[in-house]
């Protein structure tokens, strides 16, 4: 048997450019609570990575008007304008191709060894460039710099040695290994795969938890490869694109149903267990392995436990239940380790050449990223999810092609237009969507769209920016081009650029005058309590209340989530109890 690990959408480049600065794939930690100074390549960390929500609340802590006196400081250098982007205090868009070239220049001014005469690209101020290389250099040691995980593996490498040269390893950047044990090359692994379809040497084949006939790059014609397996089984959630074409279908329980075990961002683990008793006859996947290799196949909830009772020992009842109450396991986190640093690990593989951006006016790099709500398509059945307005663009129900106004101009391109986007012989089609701040001479498409088999809320939604790839290119697509259709699609967003019917909803004032008097920044009409329609009622202790600071905000959407959930608990019957394997109860009063 050979086992093989596929995302669409995983981290293969930060993957490369670890083991070509160290010899080896490590996944960096970082202290956001303890860093001054922030660069981001093109990296939305405190919205769409691992550990967002936890990386946004230590950052956002030293930017309340409660810390001024040891406020930090952003840098974005981003292609598509991100919620990270948004909360920068010195922002510059550049597309794909310029940040690798404006890595390697910023690495120069530092003095990292391996890069020499690297020059900014095209159109970058030098004063720019030298005034963040010195705030950099102030802040030795309190630092980081992060690169997002679409970028090419050479920038990612450059990021690790800056680190390394600013001091920053050990304070504002750890190193852990990898919290999912040894990983692969996932698209070589695929490419694996589909050969040995292809070869006729693959009797049994067992997907699980996969869509890799919607997801595979085009060039792998993994649908065809697919069929000449001699038995085929799906596993997962959805009767999907993958499934469809195989004979068996297992059909998974949701992981609310279900008992297992996790590892969060930074190694620690937790005991996953299930808030209600399944509804259909479904199977986990503990479970389908289990029946593989198992002489007596066995239930998640003993092989958890089974797996626990070697690491708890002695204790392991009392450690069991501390760990289902606590909903971790203490001290479970991944070590820091100390990776060594090639000498001259920035001069391998730089693919950065000024040229890299293409000269014809309909010609463009296009960055091929999750959606911020639905992911790499896996949510695309998720009906919250796709009313959830998207950060920034706050568009629903729909992936665009997005682009800058300067390039939306010289195209004669305007929000809603339909375009076409061609490249290694495929070619999609999507509406265009203008987004102030996009890097000029860049693209951006969401993937997750375009599916043929999600479900009644997903399919046939969108367009399939996949297609766009190949079996030997990453996230970043070049030289595709870019032609107007003549057709139109409206879009369905919950936001424009104006005010809402005249009302007055963004107020402003200085530091000095909040500090002098928080009411400040409320117009005078404000000041007053307002009028309600509701019949007064009398609070006897606490006072249910909700503000935001909008100064801490990252529109990362969690919050939007948790209250639709809250306010959308599933009608299961009246006053009905569920009862889980560890005597836990969930009350419903309908």
């Amino acid at each position: 048997a050979r086992w093989h690990v596929y995302e669409p959408a995983g981290r293969d480049n930060a993957r490369q450019g670890a083991i070509d600065a160290f010899g080896q794939d490590v996944q960096p930690l970082y202290n956001f609570a303890s860093a001054d100074v922030v660069l981001a390549l093109d990296a939305d960390v405190f919205c769409h990575a691992g550990a967002g929500v936890r990386y946004s609340r230590d950052f956002m802590n030293r930017r309340g008007v409660e810390n001024q006196g040891d406020p930090n400081r952003l840098y974005a250098i981003e292609s598509t304008y991100t919620p990270t982007g948004a909360a920068a205090d010195h922002r510059l868009p550049l597309a794909p191709s310029q940040i690798e070239k404006f890595a390697q220049a910023l690495a120069n001014l530092l003095g990292v060894a391996g890069v020499t005469n690297a020059t900014p690209p095209s159109g970058v101020n030098e004063k720019w460039l030298a005034a963040l290389a010195a705030d950099l250099t102030a802040h030795r040691g309190r630092s980081v710099v992060l690169v997002g995980d679409h970028l090419p593996p050479a920038v990612h490498t450059l990021a690790h040695a800056v680190n390394n040269q600013l001091g920053n390893v050990g304070a504002t950047v750890n190193y852990i290994s990898p919290i999912s044990g040894e990983t692969v090359d996932s698209l070589g692994s695929l490419r694996e795969l589909t050969d040995d379809l292809n070869a006729g040497r693959v009797n049994l084949l067992l997907i699980l938890d996969a869509n890799p006939v919607y997801d595979a790059p085009p060039s792998l014609a993994f649908a065809a490869a697919l069929r000449k397996a001699k038995t085929a089984v799906h596993f997962g959630l959805y009767n999907n694109e993958t499934a469809e074409l195989c004979p068996w279908h297992i059909p998974a329980t949701h992981f609310l149903e279900s008992w297992s075990d996790a590892r969060a961002y930074d190694g620690t683990a937790a005991i996953v267990q299930p808030l209600i008793a399944p509804l259909y006859e479904g199977k986990t996947v503990h479970e389908v392995l289990s029946a593989l290799i198992d002489q007596t196949p066995q239930s998640s909830y003993d092989l958890v436990r089974a797996t626990w009772q070697r690491e708890f020992g002695d204790r392991f009842e009392e450690r069991w239940r501390a760990a289902l109450r606590d909903g971790l396991i203490a001290d479970t986190q991944s070590q820091p380790i100390t990776p060594t640093l090639s000498r001259e690990p920035a001069a391998r593989g730089s693919s950065a050449t000024e040229t890299a951006l293409p000269t014809d006016p309909n010609t463009f790099e296009v960055i091929l990223l999750p959606d911020p709500s639905i992911q790499d398509g896996r949510y695309a059945n998720n009906a919250w999810l796709q009313e959830l307005p998207k950060p920034l663009t706050k568009l629903t129900w729909d992936n665009a092609v997005l682009m800058s106004p300067a390039t939306a101009e010289k195209l004669g391109v305007a929000t809603e237009d339909i375009v076409q986007l061609q490249a290694n012989g495929q070619s999609i089609a999507g509406p265009a969507l203008v987004v102030p701040g996009h890097a000029d001479g860049a693209l951006t498409c969401h993937l997750g769209y375009g599916r043929t088999r999600a479900g009644r809320i997903g399919t046939k939604i969108g367009f399939n920016a996949y297609l766009l790839r190949t079996a030997d290119s990453g996230p970043i697509i070049r030289n595709v081009k870019l032609t107007k259709t003549g057709d139109r699609l409206a879009l369905a967003r919950t936001q424009k650029h104006h005010e809402i019917d005249g009302r007055n909803i963004v107020h402003q004032a200085t530091l000095a005058g909040y500090q002098a008097d928080p009411h400040s920044v409320l117009p005078e009409a404000l000041r007053e309590e307002l009028p309600t329609l509701l019949p007064e009622y009398a609070y006897n202790g606490f006072k249910w209340g909700m503000a935001i600071d909008l100064t801490k905000c990252m529109n990362c959407n969690a919050c939007v989530v948790a209250c639709q959930a809250e306010n959308n608990v599933p009608i299961v019957g009246k006053e009905q109890v569920i009862r889980s394997r560890e005597m836990h109860w969930l009350r419903v009063d309908v």
